[in-house]
């Protein structure tokens, strides 16, 4: 054999376990990508399994029956449906702000009620959004009836759709029922709404289809704080 033969064959050698090892890292990778999709389509359906397994409290939470069972309780203002915004789920709520009221609480936004257990935890989650370039505060209570006492923590709100929630013990033993309570703390900027959900437990993320552009924010509470 000559020596250009024997160059030859070791360079074949090379080459060959060139292609060998690339084969061994596209395999490593297909593997990856397979074990990757496998966790995120197992997460998918943990998560959809969880959130079907949600008892929504709250009635009309995405006011497809308009803005039935809820109530915006001021006469400076309108709580209606904004028939040129899209909702996260059904329809967006757009709640225009004209001044404030005489106290702290006013305006204020008033859910359908639902029955709490004392000691037991529950969460409100919900979608807002203000007016463009501004952010602003929004104090939001699980208030009972009669009594207009629960805890509430401040979430903020920007211009663009983000979610948040609040998750707490309940203080108080229904009857009497208590509703979501919202108040605009001390702010005129208009608010929008979209999907609320008042479940017990913990929070509980949801699958969604996107609207663009998309932020979440969540607020989780460190203490239950009386307001």
């Amino acid at each position: 054999m000559t020596s250009y033969e024997r160059r030859i064959i070791y360079q074949t050698l090379l080459l060959f376990r060139h292609w060998v090892l690339i084969y061994r890292k596209e395999q490593k990778m297909v593997s990856k990508i397979a074990v990757l999709i496998l966790v995120m389509l197992f997460s998918i359906i943990v998560i959809s399994g969880a959130t079907s397994a949600i008892n929504n409290m709250v009635a009309n939470p995405d006011f497809v029956n308009d803005t039935e069972g809820w109530s915006f309780g001021a006469d400076y203002g309108s709580f209606t449906i904004d028939k040129n915004e899209k909702g996260i789920v059904g329809n967006a709520i757009y709640c225009k702000v004209d001044r404030l009221g005489a106290n702290p609480w006013e305006p204020e936004i008033h859910s359908p009620s639902f029955p709490l257990d004392k000691g037991k935890t529950y969460t409100i989650d919900f979608w807002a959004k203000t007016e463009a370039g501004k952010t602003r505060n929004l104090m939001v209570k699980f208030e009972q009836l009669d009594i207009w006492g629960g805890p509430s923590d401040t979430v903020v709100v920007t211009d663009k759709w983000q979610h948040h929630h609040i998750t707490a013990v309940s203080d108080f033993q229904s009857p009497p029922n208590s509703v979501i309570h919202i108040q605009f703390e001390g702010s005129v900027d208009d608010v929008w709404f979209s999907h609320f959900r008042v479940y017990e437990g913990e929070y509980v993320p949801e699958v969604l289809s996107a609207v663009t552009p998309i932020n979440r924010l969540t607020t989780t509470w460190g203490e239950i704080r009386e307001k």
